[in-house]
């Protein structure tokens, strides 16, 4: 049955995922922005946004990675969008996180993530919380220039493709009986520091990329999933091939 969802955070890469599925599968969307006039944080119209929805989908995130005011963020939106969601009459709240967050508390911004969850569980109405790996693209938005070469963390991971994450929230949002916390992870690991060389080289840059410490979790090995974490999607480089493939078409198109 088609409901109506309210994504939050939906111009990021992730939310547009969401919108796309939950469009394809014949639901109507409210996306949750602030250029679509819509703030998290005062609650200026979210009132309208979710007036009729049955769920929030949330895949917001704060502009900084910076712990404190990261935390503050979370904080923040998660109260301001429970307090509207519960006078709106909405019982259901999807949340994403990440795989490991717990065991992964000795780097800042995974405290403010894990903050999120909790801040969600205590004000939002119905929380489920859906934890990921790190997105294909995450190498990318990690990549730091140095001078004349690029800097990576350089640790195992195991990236999944934000449609399949997409999916998974769609379909704890509409599920009759959701589940209070699941997890995603994608095929197979990886290493960062070899995924980024990768992505430069099928983008034609022959710039020098080196590694960099991570957090001692993280170097640990503790981003990846344990065994029993369902996998799905394309590999990394299934997604490199499709991905710069598109770059390259929009570059001569």
């Amino acid at each position: 049955m088609a409901q109506v969802l309210a994504v939050a955070g939906a111009t990021g890469t992730l939310s547009r995922s969401v919108v796309t599925a939950a469009r394809d599968a014949g639901h109507e969307v409210r996306r949750i922005a602030r250029s679509t006039g819509v703030d998290l944080l005062t609650g200026d119209g979210l009132p309208e946004a979710l007036r009729g929805a049955d769920a929030v989908i949330d895949c917001s995130k704060p502009p900084t990675l910076e712990e404190q005011e990261a935390t503050r963020w979370f904080t923040t939106a998660m109260r301001t969008l429970g307090a509207a969601a519960e006078s709106a009459g909405i019982r259901r709240t999807v949340v994403i996180s990440i795989v490991g967050i717990d065991r992964m508390q000795d780097y800042g911004f995974y405290r403010a993530q894990l903050v999120h969850e909790d801040a969600a569980r205590a004000h939002c109405p119905g929380p489920v919380v859906v934890r990921a790996t790190q997105f294909h693209d995450f190498v990318g938005t990690m990549l730091q220039r140095d001078g004349e070469r690029f800097t990576v963390i350089d640790v195992a991971s195991q990236p999944v493709d934000t449609r399949v994450v997409a999916r998974e929230l769609l379909r704890q949002a509409t599920a009759t009986r959701p589940e209070p916390l699941t997890q995603i992870a994608g095929p197979r690991a990886e290493n960062t520091l070899d995924q980024a060389r990768r992505l430069l080289a099928a983008r034609g840059d022959d710039t020098s990329v080196v590694g960099i410490p991570a957090s001692p979790s993280m170097r640990k090995g503790l981003m990846l999933p344990d065994p029993d974490v369902p996998t799905a999607g394309p590999t990394y480089d299934e997604w490199l091939q499709e991905n710069v493939s598109r770059e390259g078409r929009d570059r001569d198109g």
